[in-house]
């Protein structure tokens, strides 16, 4: 008798309070025709979001879906989600934060529908809408398709349009990326992109367009980081995934130049609006002036670095953007 097909759900959180009731209800909602487990790693985190998972395993028709792991201290971010991944006993793995959500009951059963009739396709994603925690709106999210498999993975470099929280991977392709990613992925705060990356690199790219989830931007954290330092870091580390990804599969280096671009106008743009010149030193250093040199087409710096950057950018190193600040 063939084993019944199981699909793991993989949902790390921290201080999601307000949010986890939607992550959860979410995927307990999905309506299919083989076995789901929600993996939920709850990163000790100091509000009630262990009361508010607990009540809900407790009460919910489906609570049964739900694996539970809480632990006892944090251990941070990336230690958390593998700690989780290994929990995950399915043959897919699909992905889903604690702050973000799905909306349609049939997202996981045409996913996977995918990945069992087309053997060569490692990752699903679908279109997904963005919610603005802050201002409280939603924002329409642009139809996310790339036509060639082989401009996959320059575009994926340009910037990245396969959001995690719509995603369900092959777990044997995934866990084969996390193999070749386990030390590089040691307290980094950009994972998604670099599991993508490397499950692309191996395997085909399905897009569904259905909008099947909500990703929720809230102003720090990890992703959308308020602090400077965590911003530089974060900001940072999108980029070396990038550039570590094409140096290990010894890819064409100016595939870099829209994200080589993207991090120096985003430090510009940092510390245009910096309140202090030991800020703007912190953010002026990490310009990437040796690989702009080295790996940028003139093409495609002349039409990102434009003259508005270029002022900015002398205006920064002036003080007039801190006078301005100062001002304000």
């Amino acid at each position: 008798m063939a084993q019944k097909l199981k699909v793991s759900v993989c949902m790390i959180t921290y201080g999601h309070e307000k949010y986890i009731r939607e992550a959860i209800e979410g995927v307990l909602m999905q309506e299919c025709d083989f076995e789901v487990e929600l993996i939920v790693a709850n990163d000790c985190s100091p509000d009630r979001t262990d009361k508010v998972i607990q009540e809900i395993i407790k009460n919910h028709p489906k609570g049964s879906w739900i694996k539970y792991f809480k632990h006892e201290s944090n251990i941070g971010i990336m230690p958390n989600f593998l700690f989780a991944l290994k929990q995950c006993q399915g043959k897919y793995v699909a992905m889903c934060e604690g702050d973000d959500y799905w909306i349609t009951s049939d997202k996981l059963q045409k996913q996977v529908n995918i990945l069992e009739n087309n053997k060569d396709v490692g990752l699903v994603y679908t279109n997904v809408k963005l919610f603005m925690q802050k201002g409280g709106y939603f924002v329409d999210s642009p139809e996310r398709y790339v036509q060639k498999q082989s401009d996959v993975i320059p575009q994926m470099l340009k910037s990245k349009f396969v959001e995690f929280a719509t995603t369900v991977f092959r777990k044997s392709i995934l866990f084969k990326a996390i193999g070749i990613l386990k030390k590089e992925l040691e307290n980094k705060v950009i994972g998604d992109t670099r599991i993508i990356l490397e499950v692309i690199n191996y395997s085909e790219l399905y897009y569904l367009n259905d909008i099947t989830t909500v990703y929720r931007i809230v102003d720090g954290s990890a992703s959308h980081p308020i602090n400077l330092d965590k911003f530089i870091f974060a900001h940072m580390d999108t980029y070396n995934c990038r550039k570590n990804f094409v140096i290990r599969n010894n890819l064409n280096k100016s595939w870099l130049s829209d994200a080589i671009c993207n991090t120096n106008r985003g430090l510009v743009n940092k510390a245009f609006v910096a309140k202090s010149y030991t800020d703007v030193y912190k953010l002026m250093k990490n310009l990437l002036i040796v690989d702009t040199l080295q790996y940028c087409t003139w093409e495609i710096f002349k039409r990102k670095i434009d003259i508005i950057i270029l002022l900015k950018l002398v205006l920064s190193f002036t003080g007039v953007g801190i006078i301005r600040q100062k001002i304000r």
